[in-house]
């Protein structure tokens, strides 16, 4: 069981010991005692030394002897961290000021009490234990320190052999327990309060990244490596802790000598009591493993996030630009990239870039038409129509040419993520992920992400493509409900809707509104002479005359029925009007459409008859078409070929 046997030196000379260090307590017999003069151990031990000795052996303790094998004292663990504290170097100052002295060692009371068969001698024998319960030796009669090795009497072998295996079960849960903390990376803290007096496993100083010999027993040292934004905290928890007797617990970070940062977990608590020196103990250890995991999940996490948000948003929108600017936009905040572009690809493998997000520093490519340095080369062409990406770290280390290195340095690209848009299993377009400021190793998170988004933007595109389709198909709709289909101008059912409309409007802008009806002179015979092709023909060809004349946006051009036309003039009185119907009726006749059959002329010519009103809640839209169809009745009665107005109202 001893640890460590030092001697002193002869020449050292005979000093007394620290007053707290009196001779052997309660001795069962006055006859036997320790010399009253202790000697002066005067040990030039160094404290390194000390300790790598006691950690190597896995004991909590070093026994101290005099030449002889006389017993001086144990200097246990926390006998090293007071002197620690206090800045001793051992090969500086007496051993015997710091250990624990002989007299503070206990005698076994069941040996120093027995009375029985003993060796040939008139003492009793005594089994020594420290205040922890560790058996460390015999004290023989003499006051040398035995080994239990010796031949013992019956009744005492029986009690030291349970006294040394009881000290040796401990010894061997010490060490389960210190291989434990070992085999799980955790370092122990032992914090005497009253003393403050700090212990610290070498696990734990690893952990803090505190080098061999660095840590120097002070409170302060354990802050070192702690990252500064942590250090509040830390301390927070263990003056807590201490202040209010309970347990702490506390997550934090350690910056590495590479800048690199190690995540900890402390915990414990302080124990206290009548007979218990309040002391926090606790152990710390590694959690980046779980740290680096949570991330992972809380990154993944974000990612789902952004894809079903930009998913949404498909749903939600169907300008296909506002989609594509959301897009580039939340991939350059996510992937933290310096630009992000969309190209559309042209059949011949150039592009547009038609959306960008694009860091301040760096030039702009909206509106280039560019081509990708990889496009070109058909194995990433086949690569990209199998819809899988591409991340390049370093742009110099790919072996392009001088041309395409000078493209990708006018826009400072040194690192990218290229990863096909695909239409139907066509290359649409590539979604491009640019770093300018340095080379980059893209981790495989951010090429995942980018092709998520890219299926997205797929669907974007083809719901973009169908919609346009759709609009196209409901406008044809719409025009073959509207729309006259010989004469393409708006059918009767347009004009009734129209005229209601600014009827409305002009009611609540107390505005006039005109109308203006107009007729073929003898169509009928026109399509009995010519035949009903030639009679299509005109009607065609009247309709656009029309068009060019009554041409503001307000305006209406009506194929009223057969070969009767009607205009809306909105904003127009009954002057302007009248204006319009002479210009309608001479640009008809500048056609000089041959009309042989017609009664009052040789080529085709117009009756129009014309009415205005400020329309209001007196009055409606079809008292209005009635004066106008009876000022074209007044027309034809009159002569043809001319224009009549309504009384004015």
């Amino acid at each position: 069981m001893v640890d460590s046997s030092v001697t002193p030196h002869d020449d050292a000379p005979a000093t007394n010991l620290p007053p707290s260090s009196p001779t052997l307590a309660n001795p069962p017999d006055q006859s036997f005692a320790l010399d009253p003069t202790p000697l002066e151990i005067d040990i030039h031990l160094s404290l390194s030394q000390g300790v790598g000795a006691m950690a190597a052996a896995t004991k909590t303790y070093a026994l101290v002897l005099q030449r002889g094998g006389r017993l001086a004292g144990v200097l246990t663990y926390a006998d090293v961290a007071r002197a620690m504290t206090a800045g001793v170097a051992f090969d500086q100052a007496p051993l015997a000021d710091w250990m624990m002295p002989l007299a503070s060692l206990i005698p076994h009371p069941q040996i120093s009490s027995m009375k029985g068969s003993l060796p040939p001698c008139s003492l009793p024998y005594h089994a020594l234990i420290n205040t922890a319960g560790h058996w460390v030796g015999v004290l023989t009669p003499d006051g040398t320190f035995g080994l239990p090795s010796l031949p013992w009497p019956p009744g005492i072998a029986a009690e030291l052999n349970a006294c040394q295996l009881q000290s040796l079960s401990l010894q061997e849960q010490q060490e389960r327990l210190s291989l434990a903390l070992k085999g799980a990376q955790m370092g122990t803290l032992d914090w005497d309060i009253r003393a403050d007096m700090l212990v610290m496993s070498e696990e734990l100083q690893e952990l803090l990244s505190l080098a061999p010999g660095e840590f120097d027993g002070h409170y302060q040292t354990i802050f070192k490596h702690i990252h500064p934004e942590d250090r509040c905290q830390v301390d927070q928890a263990l003056q807590e802790a201490i202040l209010r007797q309970r347990r702490y617990d506390v997550e934090f970070r350690i910056v590495l000598p590479d800048s690199t940062v190690r995540w900890l977990l402390s915990q414990g608590q302080v124990f206290h009591g009548p007979k218990l020196t309040p002391r926090l103990v606790g152990v710390t250890l590694d959690i980046s493993a779980q740290k680096q995991a949570e991330a992972a999940l809380k990154l993944q996490a974000q990612r789902e996030r952004l894809v079903s948000e930009i998913a949404q948003r498909i749903r939600n929108l169907l300008d296909l630009d506002s989609i594509l600017e959301q897009t580039v936009i939340a991939v350059r905040e996510f992937i933290e990239a310096d630009r992000v572009i969309i190209l559309q690809c042209a059949p011949d493998m150039s592009g547009e870039v038609i959306q960008e997000a694009c860091a301040p520093a760096y030039p702009a490519m909206m509106g280039w038409a560019v081509r990708d340095p990889w496009s070109v080369d058909e194995k990433f062409l086949a690569h990209y129509r199998q819809g899988r990406g591409m991340a390049v770290a370093n742009i110099y280390e790919q072996g392009l040419s001088e041309d395409q290195l000078m493209f990708l340095e006018y826009f400072k690209i040194q690192a990218e993520i290229v990863v096909p848009l695909l239409q139907e299993q066509t290359l649409w377009g590539l979604l491009i992920a640019h770093q300018c400021s340095t080379p980059r190793q893209w981790s495989t998170a951010d090429v995942r992400l980018l092709q998520s988004l890219a299926t997205q933007v797929g669907i974007a595109v083809q719901q973009a493509k169908l919609h346009r389709q759709l609009t196209l198909a409901n406008q044809s709709l719409r025009r073959m409900a509207y729309l006259d289909g010989l004469t393409q101008v708006a059918n009767r059912r347009r004009f009734e809707q129209h005229l209601e409309e600014e009827w409305r409007r002009m009611t609540r802008q107390k505005a006039p509104l005109s109308i203006i009806l107009a007729d073929i002179d003898y169509f009928k015979g026109f399509n009995d002479l010519y035949g009903h092709q030639a009679g299509d023909n005109c009607l065609r060809l009247v309709a656009r005359t029309l068009n060019h004349t009554a041409k503001r946006p307000g305006d209406l051009v009506a194929r009223y029925g057969g070969e009767e036309f009607a205009v809306i003039l909105p904003n127009t009185d009954l002057k302007g009007a009248e204006t319009v119907a002479e210009a309608i009726r001479r640009a008809i006749r500048d056609r000089h459409i041959s009309h042989r059959s017609s009664a009052i002329d040789t080529i085709v010519t117009m009756s129009l008859g014309v009415a205005s009103c400020i329309p209001s809640a007196d009055s409606s839209a079809a008292s209005l078409l009635k004066q106008a169809d009876e000022a074209l009745y007044a027309a034809k009665n009159g002569g043809r070929d001319q224009v009549r107005t309504a009384p004015p109202q």
